[in-house]
């Protein structure tokens, strides 16, 4: 049989082949995991073609090496099997051949070699034989060269017909489709894995609203912070703390109105002791997205005393960082300016600067580091 007859040739499908086929494309579209698909394809042509085993294979042949995943998955099982078959992958003609003409059609063994030409392989002889492989189907998915991403149907005893090769190469096309899908989808999962990995590690919180007020989509920093500063409020599962809920309301009932121009739109703001909860709302037709930040109102020298400084020295460098003058520092702390300035020529040694205005800088970054 060649390779090249025409499809419109072959015998024609009973109506148990089409439900088969149709059950199979239903199954293929539904996959949305690229490390699932091998398993799904495999679970959907064992109920299309019958076969002794059948593996999915991405195939290397300049590296020669091979990634495969079987049905049943014991189908292979004598020592260094992977490492004989890539020993022996470029004796393949159906590899050999997708390889060269990325032709991705159905090709059997016996397209290609006769039953003696195929048992003089080494790669019979050492690899097919042991896993009772004399008649094999494949065809193949699209994937960059050299890659060869396919499908493998094997038996020991009689070849596949042209009835086989029909089911296979209409289900083809339909799999290499759910196969990009697949690898869709799931780089579009691992993106937003990183985006969301990435807003996790701001010192913001995130929510996301529907047009009717529901959580879409709440970070781990927000849900912490409604839980902080709205302890004790109730609301129904997925929506708002009611105080923030009507602010929510009422900025859309006020960027809605189309007689006016708007006000400037003010953030909404929950004080609690040296510190306090900023949010601020984004909003358009669909959703609103609600940006949450924590910001200290008090001194955190607690923070400081973590340098190395001694208590004195943290009090001095928080007032510092308030913008506070040697003078009035003095008359906060009782002490002289004199005093003071001693100090803070401790703080610059021990934190390797200069002078005041990097230190400034450094304790309004300890500030806003103890505010996460």
């Amino acid at each position: 049989m060649s390779p090249w007859r025409q499809e419109g040739d072959l015998d024609r499908l009973t109506q148990r082949d089409l439900r088969a086929l149709l059950d199979c494309l239903r199954e293929g579209y539904a996959i949305r995991d690229l490390d699932a698909f091998p398993a799904h394809v495999l679970a959907m042509l064992t109920q299309l073609v019958p076969a002794d085993h059948i593996s999915y294979n991405e195939v290397n042949p300049n590296s020669r090496r091979v990634k495969a995943v079987a049905e049943p998955a014991n189908a292979v099982h004598f020592p260094d099997a992977m490492r004989i078959f890539e020993h022996h992958v470029a004796e393949h003609p159906l590899i050999a051949y997708y390889a060269r003409t990325h032709d991705s059609r159905a090709l059997k063994l016996s397209d290609f070699l006769s039953w003696s030409q195929l048992h003089r392989l080494g790669l019979y002889q050492e690899f097919f034989r042991r896993v009772g492989v004399e008649h094999q189907m494949a065809a193949t998915l699209p994937a960059p060269p050299p890659l060869v991403i396919g499908v493998a149907l094997n038996r020991g005893r009689r070849d596949f017909t042209e009835r086989e090769r029909l089911l296979l190469n209409l289900l083809r096309p339909h799999l290499a489709q759910a196969y990009q899908n697949a690898e869709a989808v799931t780089q579009m999962q691992r993106e937003l894995t990183l985006l969301r990995q990435g807003v996790e590690a701001l010192d913001r919180g995130i929510i996301v609203l529907t047009q009717e007020g529901h959580m879409r989509l709440v970070t781990t920093q927000a849900r912490q912070w409604l839980a902080e500063y709205f302890e004790g409020s109730s609301q129904p599962a997925g929506r708002l703390p009611e105080a923030l809920q009507q602010w929510v309301k009422h900025e859309r009932a006020v960027l809605a109105r189309d007689d006016d121009v708007p006000p400037p739109r003010k953030p909404f703001v929950v004080e609690r002791e040296g510190k306090r909860l900023v949010v601020r709302l984004l909003s358009d037709r669909d959703q609103s997205i609600l940006i949450f930040k924590q910001e200290q109102t008090a001194l955190a020298m607690a923070s400081f005393e973590q340098l190395g400084l001694t208590r004195r020295e943290a009090d001095v460098l928080a007032w510092v960082a308030q913008g506070k003058t040697n003078a009035e520092i003095g008359t906060i702390l009782s002490m002289s300016p004199r005093t003071v300035q001693k100090h803070l020529e401790h703080i610059y040694l021990k934190l390797c600067v200069e002078n005041r205005t990097t230190a400034v800088v450094w304790a309004q970054e300890l500030l806003r580091l103890s505010s996460r």
